[in-house]
């Protein structure tokens, strides 16, 4: 049996706990803070903002996504984007449907349409991870970029689902 600190080649042999050479400032887990993220951000160079509340933001051309801080202690990563388009409230069946097919195909972003006040449609996708353990510098900045990432997978489907008519030339144009 293997001893605290040791590690078991599978063999049945046990040799000392292999140390991480290779680890530098970019893999030492500390809190999740704004600050953090802040500094995630400036590194991966995204077009960022900070809205009226004090919540990160990054734009992207097909949707703003936000950067939340939950929980009491402010340990779950939350990014949020919302499409930039808003679509009529009589298509809420076929988003809906649209939503759920992609729910349940991958594992992430979680979508969800919310209906605004204005009666059109508004679709979120989202990913959480609670850190309350910590998260290195390297693991917040590849949380960050694949939060982004995926929801501007189900952004770039929305965009081809509903092409937007401006985009297109007039009919009887050339």
């Amino acid at each position: 049996m293997a001893r605290p600190g040791s590690f078991d080649d599978g063999r049945g042999q046990v040799r000392p706990a292999e140390t991480n050479v290779g680890a530098s400032a970019l893999d030492t887990v500390s809190p999740l803070t704004r600050e953090r993220v802040t500094a995630a951000l400036l590194e991966l160079d995204y077009p960022q903002f900070q809205d009226g509340n004090g919540d990160l933001g990054v734009l992207w051309s097909q949707a703003a996504f936000h950067i939340y801080l939950l929980s009491e202690d402010e340990s779950v990563l939350q990014v949020r984007g919302a499409w930039h388009r808003r679509l009529a409230l009589e298509r809420l069946g076929e988003v809906l449907a649209l939503l759920d097919s992609w729910n349940r195909e991958y594992l992430g972003p979680k979508c969800y349409v919310r209906v605004l006040d204005d009666g059109f449609l508004s679709i979120v996708a989202e990913t959480s991870t609670p850190l309350s353990s910590g998260v290195s510098d390297r693991q917040l900045l590849r949380l960050i970029e694949r939060g982004i990432g995926h929801g501007l997978r189900v952004m770039r489907a929305l965009e081809e689902r509903y092409p937007d008519p401006a985009a297109q030339a007039p009919r009887g144009m050339l």
